[in-house]
């Protein structure tokens, strides 16, 4: 199979295509030079290119690349430590844990977690991270011998989130020092294929109203991704509400960031009016079912945000980096806390998560032109699907199957720009089972070092605890 990517040019023939109107049977993909070429009948491709030599796919179909809309690159050797923890992790674990990592370990926690994302069958991932050149160099040096498709991020604050100032290390003085750093951040990501600029702030208690502007501002005058946390919580919105009188979303529509480059990640606990807001003005928002249910903060309005005509895609936030798993919470996390007020039995239906997964992630995340979509023009970021495995057979609805059937055990392949990068669940090109090796000691000894305060503590602790109370 490797084969069949390793060309330049190359038609494939599956059993079938997710195309961006539905599942297609008996369908033709040309991939030339790292993009696809043509989608196309059997019998129209022949006829249109007929000295072109068609691969057939049998038991198999190929969907677009999944694309993360939210992920923290610095987060990925926490993982299980936050099970059982009350919300608002981000204070009391994962500034700690980030604040560990200098340029070497940045590279390897990013190399690590996209590992586990192609394994979960994310062909691309939007980081958000205010970090110094050095650290995005390193990620960026993880996303070339990976072959992941990166949004890369850096940013300003300039007002602490902790009240001893504590987490604050990327803070400034003057926002012409944040305008510098982006200038900079721009050079960067233009000279790497596959890279594309962000920037951000961690939300509205991190950065005052002109910090906020102006990097919206610069983003929207270089066309590239705004990125800020909104109404994600309660203690966030009543933040906002005690200092400015506004609700965060209307607090950043104040401040003239909202827009078609702006990413809005959350977006949990909203109003009518801030949904209008966002609509209005093009924004857009990353839904996290994982997260919601993990922390317990809120869930996202999705389906609202749908019908409303908000553009929605869908985030990880650093919880598990697994696709089929995500399309299962964004769906079940809409049905539990909203669907079944009202008898709502199809919550979107299947495809509007896929669609949210795929194309929807990548334009929110400004990729509209390049992924999500299996289109002429399109980079070649895919997925080759086994459907003969008997957790999908028989199938009467393929997207439907995709969002509460299909496993990451069934990712035949994962290809980007065309070529193979991962196979059967392993990493072609590198060998990552040396990587994991020997870089765990440093994964379990950064965590060991880092000043996380957990105050659920283990499972062991509990079943013990759990014990001693069943034999008073």
């Amino acid at each position: 199979m490797a084969d069949i990517f390793a060309a330049q040019r190359y038609a494939i023939a599956p059993d079938l295509l997710l195309a961006p109107d539905g599942a297609r049977e008996n369908v033709v993909m040309l991939v030339e030079n790292g993009a696809i070429a043509a989608v196309a009948d059997r019998a129209e491709f022949a006829q249109t290119h007929p000295r072109t030599d068609v691969v057939p796919l049998p038991g198999r179909a190929v969907i677009p690349g999944f694309i993360d809309a939210h992920i923290h690159l610095g987060q990925g050797f926490g993982k299980s430590i936050i099970g059982g923890e009350p919300s608002q992790i981000w204070r009391r674990i994962w500034i700690p844990l980030e604040g560990r990592l200098d340029p070497e370990l940045s590279y390897v926690c990013a190399k690590w977690m996209f590992l586990e994302a192609l394994r979960g069958g994310f062909t691309g991932v939007v980081n958000f991270a205010i970090i110094n050149r050095e650290k995005t160099e390193a990620i960026h040096r993880a996303a070339r011998e990976t072959g992941v498709r990166l949004v890369s991020s850096t940013g300003a604050v300039n007002r602490p989130v902790e009240p001893d100032g504590s987490g604050s290390g990327s803070g400034l003085k003057h926002i012409d020092e944040a305008l510098k750093r982006a200038e900079d951040h721009m050079a960067l990501c233009e000279r790497e294929p596959g890279i594309y600029p962000s920037l951000c702030v961690s939300g509205v208690e991190g950065a005052s109203k002109e910090l906020i502007g102006e990097l919206a501002g610069f983003c929207a005058e270089r066309n590239a991704l705004f990125q800020i946390h909104a109404n994600e919580h309660i203690p966030e919105v009543h933040a906002s509400v005690v200092e400015h009188g506004r609700r965060p979303i209307e607090f950043i529509a104040d401040c003239g960031a909202l827009g078609r480059h702006t990413l809005l990640h959350h977006g949990t606990l909203v109003t009518e009016s801030e949904i209008e807001l966002i609509r209005s003005t093009e924004s857009a928002v990353s839904y996290n079912p994982v997260a919601s249910h993990w922390k317990g903060d809120a869930v996202s309005p999705a389906c609202t945000y749908v019908e409303r005509g908000v553009r929605l895609g869908l985030g990880t936030d650093s919880t598990r980096s697994d696709g089929f798993r995500m399309l299962d919470a964004a769906e079940s996390c809409q049905r539990i806390a909203f669907g079944m007020r009202v008898n709502d039995f199809s919550c979107g239906a299947g495809w509007t998560w896929v669609d949210a997964a795929t194309k929807g992630s990548a334009d929110v995340s400004g990729l509209a032109d390049v992924a999500g979509r299996l289109a002429p023009g399109c980079r070649a970021d895919f997925l080759l699907l086994d459907m003969e495995a008997p957790e999908v057979l028989p199938s009467w609805d393929f997207e439907w199957d995709l969002v509460r059937h299909y496993n990451r055990d069934q990712i035949r392949a994962v290809v980007i720009d065309g070529a193979m990068v991962m196979q059967d669940g392993r990493a072609t090109g590198w060998d990552q089972d040396r990587f994991l090796k020997d870089q765990l000691p440093a994964a379990i000894r950064t965590v060991r070092d880092a000043p996380i305060v957990r105050r659920h503590g283990t499972s062991a602790k509990h079943r013990a605890a759990r014990g001693r109370r069943g034999t008073a």
